[in-house]
């Protein structure tokens, strides 16, 4: 993925990353997210897929884990990405490539 300015805007600052952008799709209490992130030790970008709950203790947490779920929520995630410009052109002309 290429460099981009580390001054741009984001949605979330933690400790680890900037959420530069993140989509969801629901299931049920489940929130599983395609998130573009900025990994601040590494200085560089990457594509995150991950799962959110609300819990006792904080609204929409990360839920640490693998995240599984079902083919037609996993093409959802990935078209909503694509439409928002999480996943960018060099995305699409590397899976485009892929298939060929």
């Amino acid at each position: 993925m290429a460099k981009q300015s580390k001054e741009e805007l984001f949605e979330k600052e933690t400790k680890y990353c900037k959420i530069i952008r993140s989509v969801t799709v629901e299931d049920g209490d489940e929130r599983f997210a395609i998130e573009k992130i900025y990994i601040k030790s590494l200085q560089r970008y990457e594509v995150r897929i991950c799962l959110y709950r609300d819990c006792r203790d904080r609204i929409n947490k990360l839920i640490p884990r693998p995240v599984d779920l079902t083919m037609d929520k996993f093409v959802a995630l990935i078209l909503v990405g694509l439409k928002a410009g999480v996943l960018d052109d060099d995305f699409k002309q590397e899976l485009i490539k892929g298939l060929a």
